[in-house]
């Protein structure tokens, strides 16, 4: 099984125009998907986050979606602010492997 596509999604707001929610779906050439969250805790980091998951997503093109091991420790060390535990970067690192998850299960 291998990723074929990361598909990120910016739902609307339905409180505040400022928060919102973030997903991504990991999808893999046996049409077996996975979603994730990215969870930012500041109002105005759901775009970052938005970009970041895009960014990460190219990293893992073509990756075995069963070792999300090696795709997190790939994409953490891929960047300065990951190793520093940066909100914004850790939040799109745990979308993709809450969807690699979704996908084990």
């Amino acid at each position: 099984m291998k990723i074929t596509s990361v598909d990120v999604i910016a739902l609307k707001a339905t409180e505040s125009a400022a928060m919102r929610p973030v997903l991504c779906r990991v999808n893999t050439d046996e049409d077996i998907y996975g979603y994730g969250e990215a969870g930012v805790a500041i109002v105005t980091g759901a775009l970052a986050a938005y970009e970041m998951i895009k960014d990460f997503a190219k990293l893992v093109l073509g990756m075995d979606p069963l070792q999300h091991e090696v795709i997190w420790e790939k994409l953490f060390k891929m960047g300065f602010w990951t190793q520093g535990n940066g909100a914004v970067e850790m939040a799109a690192l745990s979308a993709i492997d809450t969807a690699l998850w979704d996908i084990r299960g």
